[in-house]
């Protein structure tokens, strides 16, 4: 991810920001799973991934295609594979 330093901190820029708000999705997926809501008035994490991209089924199965697109994405724009 394109990440540009400066004296007053770091920032994300150009396509990376949607990466990294995909991850950060997926990442709160989980805790969402596990139970926990990380905000009592927003969106759910599991809703934002079902209406922007498309994702059908349950919690579980929604973050099974969260970290498949995600893996796409490693693999297209980094040449990462993720091994688990």
């Amino acid at each position: 991810m394109p990440i540009e330093h400066s004296a007053g901190g770091s920032t994300i820029t150009g396509e990376s920001i949607m990466h990294y708000r995909l991850l950060n999705m997926i990442r709160g997926l989980k805790l969402e799973i596990k139970g926990m809501r990380l905000t009592s008035k927003g969106r759910t994490c599991y809703a934002m991934l079902k209406s922007e991209y498309g994702l059908k089924g349950d919690r579980e199965k929604v973050l099974v295609q969260a970290q498949k697109i995600m893996d796409d994405i490693k693999k297209e724009e980094y040449g990462v594979e993720d091994n688990g």
